[in-house]
């Protein structure tokens, strides 16, 4: 069995966006997770199945898509690739507020044409790293106003793209590794 961390995009975001946590978990017991725990109202939980990351992603987002009458991204990673994650955090020596160290993950390795437009900027203090399919940023004064945050945003990216910050990564692999 494989545990996994699963972050959805865009629930709980708005008025037609509602996934109550309680539902996400009866889903994901249905297509065959075990040990489901959800974090906040804003699409994250843990589980572990047998299914592989291909099997899970499709079962995960067919569900998904039913009960939400629209497709919804997801981004799958496995407890050894969230540990992978935490460990290689390019900018722990200077994100001095985790609330504002964020990963972006991603379904799709971005190409260096997708990224560009990140290059071709100059972000002051603000800081980024693509790392396969995740893409590090520090926002020393928060996203809110971010210009960093923004342009990551307006990226033409394949398939599913979320964002989290790292007091979540770090929860969310504190909830994978109880088990």
């Amino acid at each position: 069995m494989t545990r996994y961390a699963l972050l959805l995009r865009g629930v709980n975001v708005g008025t037609k966006n509602s996934l109550p946590m309680a539902e996400l978990r009866a889903m994901l017991v249905k297509i065959g997770c075990s040990g489901v725990q959800t974090y906040i109202q804003s699409g994250n939980a843990v589980f572990g199945t047998k299914l592989r990351p291909t099997e899970a992603t499709k079962a995960i987002e067919r569900a998904l898509e039913h009960f939400m009458g629209r497709p919804i991204a997801t981004a799958l990673r496995t407890h050894r690739q969230m540990k992978a994650i935490a460990g290689a955090n390019p900018f722990a020596k200077v994100a001095t507020n985790p609330a504002y160290l964020c990963v972006t993950f991603l379904s799709h390795v971005p190409t260096e044409s997708d990224m560009a437009p990140l290059h071709e900027e100059d972000f002051d203090s603000e800081l980024f790293h693509v790392a396969g399919r995740e893409i590090y940023t520090w926002h020393p004064n928060g996203q809110g106003r971010s210009p960093l945050a923004a342009a990551v945003g307006k990226l033409s990216l394949r398939g599913a793209v979320t964002t989290r910050n790292w007091n979540t990564v770090l929860k969310l692999l504190d909830m994978l590794d109880e088990d």
